[in-house]
């Protein structure tokens, strides 16, 4: 056997004896961005979307509540704040597991391709996302950028969906 193909028998046997499965990333994935979306959406509504002025930080910090005069000369409320840098910080948790799903999926379900695929679809529409939520602060909450914002995290969340069926159905 090649070396490289040794390599990667390692890599399957190892994660094979991890406890989590792989549909369950794959759901906890998708559960988690759809909550970002929720929370985008909450966000807007409460009239929070440009309560963290700059992007990619908010006030100029990572953390702004650690700077209590930041909230206390804002025009906007600390729940508004909140909701805004929550929903930042939840987006950044769901790139980072969407990374991960993508991976678990070409190592885990390498002869199911709508998986593979799928997840790899998820992935490559990531960086438009963030560019979007950038764009989305900096431009003002222009109406389009706002819009194909939501459109993309749907492509996104469908894609998501898509490899959690799958990998669920083929278990």
């Amino acid at each position: 056997m090649s070396q490289g193909r040794l390599r990667g028998h390692d890599v399957r046997t190892t994660i094979s004896r991890i406890p989590v499965e792989y549909r369950h990333i794959a759901g906890f994935t998708l559960l988690v961005t759809y909550i970002v979306m929720l929370l985008g959406a909450y966000t807007s509504a409460i009239g929070a979307g440009l309560s963290c002025p700059d992007w990619p930080t908010c006030y100029g910090t990572w953390v702004p509540f650690l700077q209590p005069e930041i909230i206390a000369n804002s025009p906007y409320s600390a729940l508004q704040i909140f909701a805004e840098w929550a929903h930042r910080g939840l987006a950044m948790m769901a790139g980072v597991l969407i990374v991960g799903t993508t991976l678990g999926a070409w190592v885990t379900h390498r002869n199911t391709p709508i998986v593979k695929w799928s997840a790899t679809a998820a992935l490559a529409l990531l960086p438009l996302q963030v560019i979007l939520g950038g764009l989305t602060v900096t431009e003002d909450l222009q109406p389009i950028i706002v819009t194909t914002h939501l459109g993309v995290a749907i492509l996104i969340l469908l894609c998501l969906l898509t490899t959690f069926l799958v990998a669920y159905l083929r278990r």
